[in-house]
């Protein structure tokens, strides 16, 4: 549905590590850009830090937090094929979610799949980007790898968990409470009640001590060491984030980086360029989109999972929502009505 474009927008903006309600002009786009009629957006941990300061967005990128939206083809620049006016898309985006309209480079987003609507399409652009960067192009996942993730009941835990099954993983996954565990139980991902036993503990009880291939870490330097413990032979282990600090305890012992030949790498997907986004979009495109689950489920159907939806001017109570842990799934922003 296409609407004459006005000159200003609602947007959210940061100040003083809180979120203010402006009116900012409506952004052009230049060639090969898109300019979207933002419907909903995708909430993430990165827009919890950006807030407070420990995220500055890359340079160039919009500084208004908000990493992936859904909505309508508002205006296309010079070069731009394959969308059209008024076209239902989702996008990844650098920043500039939070607001009525953004810009964004056509190779970045994608027309919604079959049977999805546009809330169902907020939730993916970030999370299946970052899953594709993670588990397929850092940690080379392959079929019959044993994988670890924590976080397993939110937003990019529950795809990633998904995704990695459909190229032939177990997946384990840390949660934080039985109603998280039942959720992620109930889609082939076996969980870690980390409040129960430490998750290390559990995964080499239940791996009879043999571990996993692959681990996407989230929590940082203070888990090094039973990280270490718990990949197998020639394993991996991809650095995504440092809920739990930076900083490595004193004593930690690296030796088995060595001896079982273990390798280590951290990731972002926000810092990384236009062309690798661009990538894993295509990847995404092929080897995701015909798994969503349509209306009618299918054996190895991708199931996005939404948690809440708040409104543009809630933003905040959305993103207290994440840091408190409370959400199974994806936190949405509703931006705009059709």
């Amino acid at each position: 549905m296409t609407q004459p474009l006005p000159t200003t927008m609602r947007a959210l903006e940061i100040r003083k590590r809180a979120l203010a309600l402006t009116e900012l002009p409506v952004p052009v786009a230049g060639a090969g850009e898109l300019l979207i009629r933002v419907a909903y957006a995708g909430v993430n941990r990165a827009d919890v830090m950006q807030m407070e300061g420990n995220y500055a967005p890359p340079e160039g990128a919009s500084p208004l937090p908000g990493l992936e939206v859904s909505g309508w083809v508002a205006a296309m620049g010079d070069g731009v094929t394959g969308f059209s006016l008024g076209q239902e898309v989702c996008a990844l985006l650098s920043g500039g979610g939070y607001a009525e309209y953004v810009v964004t480079p056509a190779s970045l987003a994608l027309p919604l799949p079959a049977g999805i609507d546009l809330k169902t399409a907020a939730t993916l652009p970030e999370a299946a980007s970052t899953s594709i960067m993670a588990l397929v192009r850092e940690g080379r996942l392959k079929r019959g790898d044993r994988v670890l993730l924590h976080g397993g009941a939110s937003g990019v835990g529950l795809l990633m968990g998904q995704i990695a099954r459909t190229y032939g993983a177990d997946v384990f996954a840390t949660v934080g409470s039985a109603e998280k565990a039942s959720l992620v139980q109930s889609l082939g991902i076996a969980p870690l009640l980390y409040r129960t036993q430490p998750f290390h503990e559990q995964l080499l009880e239940v791996t009879d001590n043999e571990g996993v291939d692959l681990i996407i870490d989230t929590l940082g330097g203070p888990q090094l060491a039973n990280h270490l413990r718990c990949l197998r032979r020639g394993g991996r282990m991809v650095t995504l984030a440092m809920l739990e600090g930076s900083e490595i305890p004193a004593g930690t012992k690296m030796t088995r980086l060595m001896m079982n030949h273990l390798q280590w790498s951290g990731a972002t997907l926000r810092s990384r360029s236009a062309a690798e986004k661009a990538e894993y979009m295509r990847i995404v495109l092929i080897h995701l989109w015909p798994k969503l689950e349509w209306p009618e489920a299918t054996a190895g159907a991708i199931k996005p999972i939404i948690d809440s939806i708040f409104p543009l001017i809630e933003a905040e109570k959305a993103l207290n929502r994440m840091q408190e842990r409370l959400h199974m799934g994806k936190i949405l922003l509703e931006v705009t009505a059709n």
